[in-house]
C-alpha cells in the first residue's frame, strides 16, 4: 500500500489521519528537506534532493509491492505535490491512498485574517515545470476575473524574471496583498501592504520574498479591518445589515 501523505508545514498543521499512518507505515519516502519532520516516527525514511521527484516516487511505488509506505509532502499531496506523479507511475496497480494536508494558501490566509473567503485562484511562479508565458496569462486572467490570487513560489535563488512580469501587472491596481514567509514553522513573519507599496519598494521585496513565502493578492472587494486582511464574502449586501 502506499499512501501520499501531506504533513502541512511539517510541524503546527499535521493532521491526526496524516499522524496516524506515519506511525503505521514500514518505510517512509521524502525529499531530503523534509527528513526532518518525519524522524520522530522512527522509521527508515528513504530521501531524495531537489529534481529527484521521479526518483523517490518510483522507489516508494517499488518498495509499496510487499510494505506498506508513505510518500510524504508538505502541505497537500494534491497541490503542487506529488500524488498525480505516483498516479502516472503506477504501472503496477499498487493501491495508493491520498491524505490530504493543510495547504501554505489556508495556512497564510488564516494568519493574516480571513484573505480567501471568496472565490480564488492559486499559482504556482516557478517556470520549472510551466513555460513562464502560460503562468503569466493565467495570472493576467485571473485579475481580470477580480479573483483572490494565492501566489506559491515567488521567487527563487535564480528566478525573479516571473515575479517582476506580475509586478508590472500590478502597477496600475490598488489592491491589498498579504505576504507570510514560513508560514505555520518556526521564523514565521507576515505583512499586509498594497500593490503600490509593493511597487515602490520593489528591491527590498525582491530581497525579502523568498520560496518559503506566500502572497495573497485580494479582489477589490478585499479590505483591512482592524489590522486584519479580510475578504467579505457578501452577507452584509445580501441580509441588507
Amino acid at each position: 500500500m502506499l499512501y501520499i501523505v501531506g504533513i502541512g508545514s511539517g510541524e503546527k498543521f499535521l493532521t491526526k489521519e496524516a499522524e496516524e499512518i506515519l506511525n503505521k507505515v514500514d518505510l517512509i519516502v521524502c525529499y531530503s528537506g523534509y527528513k526532518k519532520y518525519v524522524e520522530k516516527y522512527n522509521k527508515p525514511i528513504f530521501t531524495t534532493g531537489m529534481k529527484k521527484e521521479i526518483e523517490r516516487v518510483k522507489k516508494a511505488l517499488e518498495e509499496a509491492k510487499d510494505k506498506d509506505v508513505a510518500l510524504v509532502s508538505t502541505g497537500d499531496p494534491t497541490i503542487y505535490g506529488l500524488a498525480s506523479l505516483a498516479y502516472e507511475l503506477n504501472k503496477d496497480n499498487i493501491k495508493i491512498e491520498v491524505i490530504p494536508g493543510v495547504t501554505a494558501c489556508s495556512i497564510a490566509s488564516s494568519l493574516l485574517g480571513a484573505v480567501i473567503n471568496h472565490d480564488f485562484v492559486v499559482l504556482s511562479l516557478s517556470d520549472h515545470l510551466t513555460p513562464l508565458n502560460l503562468i503569466i496569462k493565467r495570472f493576467k486572467l485571473a485579475l481580470e476575473g477580480d479573483f483572490i490570487i494565492c501566489l506559491y513560489n515567488p521567487i527563487g535563488k535564480k528566478r525573479k524574471k516571473p515575479f517582476l512580469e506580475v509586478v508590472e501587472l500590478l502597477k496600475d491596481k490598488n489592491l491589498v496583498i498579504g505576504i507570510v514567509k514560513n508560514a505555520g514553522r518556526e521564523n514565521e513573519e507576515k505583512k499586509i501592504i498594497n500593490s503600490k507599496e509593493l511597487v515602490k519598494n520593489l528591491d527590498f521585496y525582491l530581497d525579502y520574498i523568498d520560496m518559503n513565502t506566500i502572497l495573497l493578492i485580494g479582489n477589490s472587494k478585499t479590505k483591512i479591518i482592524d489590522g486584519k486582511m479580510v475578504t467579505p464574502r457578501g452577507y452584509l449586501e445580501k441580509y441588507s445589515i
